[in-house]
């Protein structure tokens, strides 16, 4: 929040603006897809990602349904990432936005929240599991590893009679939830539980998919050394966040891992939440900035 307060308080061509062109995807569905366009040209993959979050009142709910109706007719994207807050957690109209996606032949990535909305978020997620991974995985559960009980839930969703969609992410919301004694209180606890998680899902793919999301050097390298293009180029994925680890997509790339962007997109107020976690996650990126 403190840096929320900060980016609200900085004139906008000092870091705000750099900021923005540098993690997303501009302000509208036109820059997005030129910017998909952009990234297959590296053979990179986008996954669209509407970056309205919280959403306050029933326009605001509207107003995402329409985007995500929109992103629905894009023809070169196949995974769209969607937050439940953003529609108030309403499920019904979460529903009706889903049906309206894989009408369109999408996947829809559930993305993690915080502590206080997760629990109704995996409630959520798992009813519209049942209804949309009956022939292969159509909805993804993500799971943050700094939370103590994930590795026990992706045990738990293993041992389902559906397929399911594995995303596994360390988490971006530690400031806010670290008093909330569900997460790891040391950094080597929650690389110990994504590694484990990884391991999991290597040796128990089935018809399972995954997408492995990190930045980090070691478990990337440990990725390429474990994938197996014969057994894994359809099941498992590589995906990071547009504006990281430029350098290391290319190794996975070479190593014919599928690779994915996250292309966060929308107005530049509406910004504010996800730049924030960015620039808390990589502060010397600043010195690129300015």
């Amino acid at each position: 929040m403190a840096l929320i307060k900060v980016l609200n308080f900085l004139p906008k061509n000092i870091l705000v603006n750099p900021l923005f062109n540098y993690y997303t995807a501009g302000e509208n569905i036109i820059s997005l897809n030129q910017k998909i366009i952009q990234l297959n040209k590296e053979n990179l993959l986008p996954i669209a990602d509407y970056i309205k979050e919280f959403s306050k009142t029933e326009s605001d709910v509207n107003e995402n349904i329409n985007e995500y109706n929109k992103l629905g007719q894009l023809s070169n994207l196949d995974f769209i990432a969607i937050k439940l807050s953003s529609f108030l957690f309403n499920e019904q109209k979460i529903n009706n936005t889903v049906e309206n996606l894989v009408k369109y032949n999408k996947k829809v990535l559930i993305d993690a929240e915080d502590v206080s909305n997760q629990e109704k978020i995996n409630n959520i997620t798992n009813n519209l599991i049942v209804k949309y991974n009956i022939q292969r995985p159509i909805i993804y559960k993500t799971y943050q590893m700094y939370r103590k009980d994930s590795l026990k839930n992706i045990n738990d969703d293993l041992k389902s009679n559906h397929y399911n969609g594995f995303k596994i992410v360390r988490g971006a919301y530690y400031n806010q939830d670290k008093q909330s004694g569900l997460l790891y209180s040391k950094k080597e606890d929650t690389d110990k539980a994504f590694n484990e998680a990884c391991d999991v899902i290597f040796n128990n793919l089935g018809q399972n998919k995954a997408f492995i999301c990190t930045h980090n050097q070691n478990n990337i390298n440990k990725l390429i050394k474990t994938f197996n293009k014969d057994i894994h180029q359809n099941s498992i994925f590589h995906a990071s966040l547009y504006g990281f680890i430029n350098n290391e997509t290319s190794k996975l790339i070479g190593k014919q891992i599928k690779t994915y962007k996250y292309l966060p997109y929308g107005s530049l107020n509406d910004a504010l939440p996800y730049l924030s976690r960015r620039l808390y996650e990589n502060p010397s990126v600043i010195k690129y900035l300015i």
